[in-house]
């Protein structure tokens, strides 16, 4: 295969498994990018030895819906009675 198609290939499938990565909330769109930009450049520059794992700058969210910083959480509220 030659050496151009296999970088598109990888390049895509490290797009692809971000994507997923961010999607599920495993890491944020700011780390996706910036592992992103730094496997691009090592398609770029024909780096022969394997790029280190990235690290993880952030904690996995406790929450499944995320919330903007100052905003108030929903407040669980039971159903009215009825008279």
């Amino acid at each position: 295969m030659p050496p151009k198609l296999t970088k598109t290939i990888i390049g895509a499938i490290i797009a692809v498994a971000l994507a997923a990565a961010v999607s599920y909330g495993v890491i944020s769109q700011q780390t996706a990018d910036q592992i992103q930009t730094k496997a691009n450049q090592s398609l770029q520059t024909d780096q022969t030895a394997p790029a280190p794992a990235p690290q993880q700058t952030q904690p996995l969210p406790q929450d499944p819906a995320p919330q903007a910083p100052g905003e108030p959480k929903p407040v669980p509220q039971a159903p009215a009675s009825r008279p």
